[in-house]
């Protein structure tokens, strides 16, 4: 017999409503402490539901849908159109209306990537908000220059650029004396603008707090790209390994074996003209 389940999903609890083909129900509530889901997983595979439909509540629905991901076919629908479907009554629980929908074959699930590609977008998502971060300081980080009358950012190319930081970087230790400051200026930049311009755009009145601020800002950023570091070179290995599990599925073992015996002979083939050449 067909049973399906409709979950209607909430922050701090999850109702579940089982519906089978004869119209009998089995109403209930869940926390959302992970052990209360796996209670309800449980109850899902007691009564062999094979069918679960779920709202797409904020990011609530995340962890429910991990803990249910065993079900065979799973779906997350967006409540707005699950409320817009005719017939629905006023006194009808939600769960129950989920159910009866899915029950009917109404509903039509939302695209949910693979575990795999969902860890992507996490990384690719905490990149963007590590490079909207690092621009934020970078920028109060040249206010606090601009108010020590330090104005080499008027001259360097951008205040991510080399010269930049190592100005940035000697401040930080507490080296405030113009001369030594310009020996760190790309020489480039230096004969583009002028010695004397550069010395005057690094003298500037420094106190102790704004070394202080100074050297804060220059770690929050250099933590920041470190992290935007880690992100990027776990999203590069996710998406290689995404590319090769696509191939996998697309190549049946059979070609793998041919493609693998071309190889070896291909290999072989070298090694047989090598040899005769040497011979010759």
């Amino acid at each position: 017999m067909r049973i399906v389940c409709g979950l209607d999903v909430h922050k701090d609890s999850v109702f579940a409503c089982l519906l089978n083909e004869n119209g009998d129900k089995i109403e209930c509530k869940f926390g959302v402490l992970t052990p209360e889901l796996e209670e309800l997983h449980q109850l899902l595979l007691t009564h062999e539901v094979r069918e679960v439909t779920m709202e797409s509540t904020s990011i609530y629905w995340h962890p429910i849908w991990r803990v249910l991901d065993d079900i065979e076919d799973l779906k997350l629908v967006n409540p707005y159109f699950i409320k817009q479907l005719p017939g629905r009554k006023s006194d009808v629980r939600d769960a129950a209306w989920i159910a009866e929908c899915t029950m009917k074959d109404l509903i039509r699930g939302s695209f949910v990537p693979s575990a795999l590609v969902q860890r992507m977008r996490q990384y690719n998502r905490r990149i963007f908000d590590l490079n909207k971060e690092i621009v934020y300081k970078l920028t109060k980080l040249d206010a606090v220059l601009q108010r020590c009358n330090i104005r080499i950012s008027n001259y360097v190319s951008s205040v991510d650029s080399k010269s930049y930081k190592e100005v940035v970087r000697l401040i930080s230790e507490g080296v405030t004396d113009a001369n030594r400051l310009v020996g760190v200026i790309h020489g480039r930049t230096v004969n583009r603008v002028g010695k004397d311009t550069i010395i005057a755009s690094l003298t500037g009145v420094v106190s102790e707090v704004d070394i202080d601020l100074i050297r804060q800002y220059m770690e929050e950023i250099e933590l920041d790209q470190k992290h935007k570091q880690e992100c990027q070179e776990k999203l590069t290995k996710g998406s290689v390994l995404n590319r090769v599990g696509n191939l996998m599925k697309t190549v049946d073992f059979g070609t793998l074996r041919e493609v693998k015996n071309i190889c070896l002979g291909v290999e072989t083939a070298s090694k047989s003209c090598l040899t005769e050449k040497i011979r010759r």
